[in-house]
């Protein structure tokens, strides 16, 4: 299948690098010298100009061409561009910056120009953070099979009941399996001798809120968040704010700059918002971060969330989000004491990728910045599995089954539980072995 990709940044490299994994002829297109060098370093082919140009893109054979994705950091191009390749037969996708335009992640406003989803950046992240942050321990979450699984990302802190414990002696909750563990920049695909440390980051497969609840008293999570500060009134700071206030919790926003904090206290009438600078000790101190449960950092600058965050933690501050620009950073940042580096392009990246269903038909879904993958199978009447235990089937190591989805039950699978046809099969695998395991089901 040929997808052509008009944007060469952050979003359009994680697109193509994605979608070349799976097979697909990839082309990429920017104007940008530098953003083009960048992507010739992934194997697609890659063409300088402008992808609002009928000649070049009619030069790129874009009627033989299945989808169509215009990333760039501009509405206008992007609208355009799709508008021509829709005309063309393509299935089209734009990012749309800024909150004027849409007011959901995912809309289909402008399908009459062309445009068969346009995905809003900002309020894909700004979900992600306030879904992180009403989950105590959680920074990560991912839900799969319809709704009926959920894939969690916890941290484990120093009062868990499990730090230090070795895997085959913890007892986890029904419909619950411990997929990866992350320790500094190290994925471990765990077995029962395994020893969960402080600090751990689990992914963990949950089949419901029960389960899920279960989880975090083990893992010493406080019930509920109270209060959260929110550094930067930005588009996305305020969009945060705003969903945390109506879920009940207590945010304040703090801002260096009198014109954002004028637009946000206008539009955030019942949120505190403080003009000053965040990286100053003693304005986090006055302003009550010794009390926060939670911090945001959203601003635009990516050095100064980060800075922001690293000093919350050391007042003590349990959950940090700092927004990231960088998709090559994200991981570090990780590693040094931020709880999660938020990335907006990459959840717009990952949003086109779940929408464009022919592209992924094995659904591989990237957990935690894509250090690894869930991928979702269907147990076919042919498959190799068919009629064979866990323990026959012969996985790679670097690979867990979570979770079975069979008649609509949720099955935590042992070695010798058998797949059966029409089973919705959830695996925990690395990115190298997903091939490996495809050839397996």
């Amino acid at each position: 299948m040929k997808v052509i990709i008009v944007g060469a940044g952050e979003v359009g490299r994680e697109l193509a690098e994605s979608i070349r994994r799976k097979g697909h002829d990839v082309i990429v297109v920017d104007k940008s010298k530098e953003a083009c060098r960048k992507a010739r370093s992934l194997d697609v082919k890659v063409v300088k100009g402008n992808g609002v140009r009928p000649q070049l893109l009619n030069s790129l054979d874009i009627k033989g061409s299945e989808y169509f994705f215009a990333v760039t950091n501009n509405n206008e191009v992007n609208l355009v561009a799709c508008s021509i390749a829709k005309s063309a037969g393509c299935k089209t996708m734009a990012r749309v910056n800024g909150l004027e335009y849409i007011s959901q992640e995912v809309s289909r406003r402008f399908t009459k120009i062309g445009v068969d989803y346009a995905i809003s950046p900002e309020l894909l992240i700004a979900e992600k953070i306030v879904d992180i942050i009403t989950v105590p321990s959680a920074i990560g979450r991912n839900i799969s099979m319809g709704g009926k699984i959920e894939v969690v990302e916890f941290k484990v802190l120093a009062n868990s009941k499990i730090k230090n414990k070795k895997i085959k002696d913890i007892d986890l909750p029904p419909k619950v399996n411990l997929g990866a563990i992350i320790r500094g920049n190290d994925v471990i695909v765990p077995g029962g001798d395994d020893t969960i440390k402080e600090e751990d980051t689990l992914i963990v497969m949950v089949g419901g809120r029960k389960p899920e609840k279960k989880m975090l008293k083990l893992l010493g999570a406080k019930n509920k968040v109270n209060r959260v500060m929110v550094v930067g009134a930005t588009s996305i700071g305020i969009e945060v704010a705003k969903k945390l206030d109506k879920r009940g919790v207590d945010v304040k926003i703090i801002d260096n700059s009198k014109k954002r904090g004028r637009a946000a206290a206008e539009k955030l009438k019942d949120v505190e918002v403080l003009n000053a600078d965040a990286r100053d000790k003693n304005v986090l101190i006055e302003e009550g971060i010794l009390r926060m449960d939670a911090l945001a950092s959203t601003s635009n600058s990516e050095e100064y969330n980060v800075l922001v965050s690293l000093l919350a933690k050391v007042y003590g501050v349990e959950k940090t989000i700092a927004i990231v620009r960088e998709l090559g950073v994200k991981s570090l940042i990780e590693t040094v004491g931020i709880d999660l580096a938020a990335s907006p392009e990459l959840q717009t990246a990952n949003a086109m990728l779940r929408l464009a269903r022919e592209l992924n038909p094995l659904k591989a879904i990237p957990v935690h910045g894509g250090d690894i993958y869930i991928l979702e199978m269907v147990v076919e009447e042919d498959s190799p599995v068919s009629g064979k235990t866990l323990a026959e089937s012969n996985l790679p190591p670097e690979s867990i089954v979570g979770a079975i989805i069979r008649e609509g039950k949720t099955i935590i699978p042992h070695g010798d539980e058998k797949f059966k046809e029409g089973d919705e099969v959830l695996t925990f695998v690395l990115k190298e072995e997903i091939n490996a395991v495809e050839d397996v089901f």
